[in-house]
C-alpha cells in the first residue's frame, strides 16, 4: 500500500516528511538522509579540493548520487562546517584525503573581538564559495531537482571553533562577558549568511538546517542561558522558515530544552531511543533517526531492511519519528541507503496506530 497520489519513492518520501514536520497523520514514516562531501567522496571519488571550488562539479557529483537513489535527496551547496568560521578568521585546512576543517584563530580577549566585524557573505570567503555554488544550482539544476540552502554552523559551535572547545565551554564560566561578545559576531555573521542564500532564492528560505553538535557539552542551564537565545534571534530574523537541528552528540539531557527552541525538526544521537525522545519532547518537533551509521556500513542491504523495519515498528505509528541514521551517512553504501527508503516505503502504520505527538499545553 502507497499513502496518497504520489507515484514515485521520492515523491512519497518528501510528502511524508512534509507530513511529519506539520505533525499531521500518515500511513507511513518517512526517511531523512543527510549528504555531506564526505558521503559523495566515498560513492564517487571525485576530488573535494575541485568539489568544493567548482560549482558545475559539484552539482553533477549530487546528481549522479542522487540518481543512485531514485532522486531521494536534494542539491545543497556544502563547503563542510567551515564557511561562517573563514568569514571570522578561522584558518581553513585540508587532510590528505581533502576533507576540510577550520581552526581557532588564536583571540583571548573583548579587545580581540572589538577588532572583529560579523562575516561578510559576498568577502572572499567560504560562505561566498557556497553561495557561488548556490547561485549556480539554482540556474542549472533540472526540472523537479530541489535546491536547498547550504547549512548554517550554530553560533555556539562557531564560537567554539574560533576560540578552541574547552577554551571556550571554560569561557562561559569565566569570562561571560567575552562570550556574549562573541556570540554577538557569531549570530550576526549567521544573519547575513541566511539573508544573502535568501537573496539568491529571491524569496523567503523553506528551511534551514542548524548544526550545533558542540553545545551538547553545555548542561541544560547553561545551554538555555548561552544556546537558545542564539536561535531566537536567527529565527525573529526569518519568521516564515522553517528551521531543523542537526545535533547528533550526546545531547539527551537537552532534549526538553530544544523541544522549546523553535525547531521543526532533529536529528538526533543514534543511542537515544525514540520513545524516550518522544517523551522529552513531547510532540513539538519532528525527530530524525533510529539507526546508528556505523554499524549500516557493514550490513547487507537486506540486513538494513530489516533493521530499518524494527526501528519502524518501535515508533509505535507516532509519525514525529523520521527514519534516518544519527548523523551523516558518510560510508554508507548507497544499496543501504536504498534498503532504508524502502523498508519506510513498504511498511503502513497499522491503522488503530497512526497518532502524530501531539504538542503539550502549557
Amino acid at each position: 500500500m502507497k499513502s496518497n497520489s504520489f507515484q514515485t519513492l521520492k515523491e512519497r518520501t518528501f510528502a511524508r516528511l512534509a507530513q511529519s514536520i506539520q505533525g499531521l497523520p500518515s500511513d507511513h514514516h518517512s526517511v531523512f538522509h543527510y549528504y555531506t562531501y564526505p558521503f559523495y567522496h566515498n560513492v564517487t571519488g571525485v576530488d573535494l579540493k575541485r568539489y568544493y571550488q567548482d560549482p558545475r562539479l559539484m552539482m553533477e557529483t549530487q546528481l549522479s548520487v542522487m540518481e543512485k537513489l531514485e532522486g531521494c535527496g536534494s542539491l545543497q551547496p556544502d563547503v563542510g562546517s567551515v564557511a561562517e568560521s573563514s568569514a571570522l578568521g578561522g584558518a581553513v585546512r585540508f587532510d590528505p584525503n581533502g576533507f576540510i576543517s577550520v581552526h581557532e584563530t588564536g583571540i583571548e580577549s573583548e579587545a580581540d573581538l572589538a577588532a572583529m566585524k560579523p562575516g561578510d557573505p559576498e568577502a572572499d570567503n567560504y560562505m561566498r564559495t557556497a553561495l557561488d555554488a548556490l547561485q549556480y544550482m539554482l540556474e542549472n539544476a533540472p526540472d523537479g531537482v530541489k535546491v536547498n540552502p547550504p547549512i548554517c554552523m550554530g553560533p555556539f559551535t562557531i564560537g567554539a571553533q574560533l576560540r578552541g572547545i574547552s577554551d571556550f565551554c571554560m569561557d562561559t564560566l569565566e569570562d561571560p562577558d567575552f562570550v556574549s561578545a562573541l556570540l554577538e559576531l557569531t549570530v550576526e555573521t549567521c544573519i547575513n549568511y541566511i539573508a544573502a542564500a535568501e537573496k539568491r532564492f529571491r524569496a523567503p528560505l523553506h528551511h534551514v538546517m542548524i548544526c550545533d553538535d558542540i553545545s551538547a557539552f553545555m548542561s541544560e542551564p547553561a545551554f538555555r542561558a548561552w544556546v537558545m537565545p542564539t536561535y531566537a534571534a536567527i529565527m525573529k530574523r526569518f519568521p516564515q522558515t522553517q528551521f531543523w537541528l542537526h545535533n547528533d552528540a550526546k545531547a539527551f539531557h537537552l532534549a526538553e530544552a530544544i523541544s522549546e527552541s523553535g525547531f521543526s525538526g532533529w536529528q538526533y544521537a543514534p543511542d537515544i531511543p525514540a520513545q524516550a525522545l518522544l517523551e522529552k519532547t513531547g510532540g513539538r518537533l519532528s525527530l530524525f533517526g533510529g539507526l546508528n551509521p556505523v554499524e549500516l556500513q557493514n550490513l547487507s542491504p537486506e540486513q538494513v531492511y530489516a533493521a530499518s523495519m524494527d526501528r519502524l515498528r518501535s515508533f509505535e505509528g507516532n509519525t514525529r519519528c523520521v527514519l534516518g541514521v544519527g548523523g551523516s551517512v558518510n560510508q554508507i553504501p548507497v544499496a543501504n541507503l536504498l534498503a532504508m527508503l524502502r523498508a519506510a516505503d513498504d511498511y503502513v502504520i497499522p491503522a488503530e496506530s497512526r497518532r502524530p505527538a501531539s504538542p503539550r499545553t502549557r
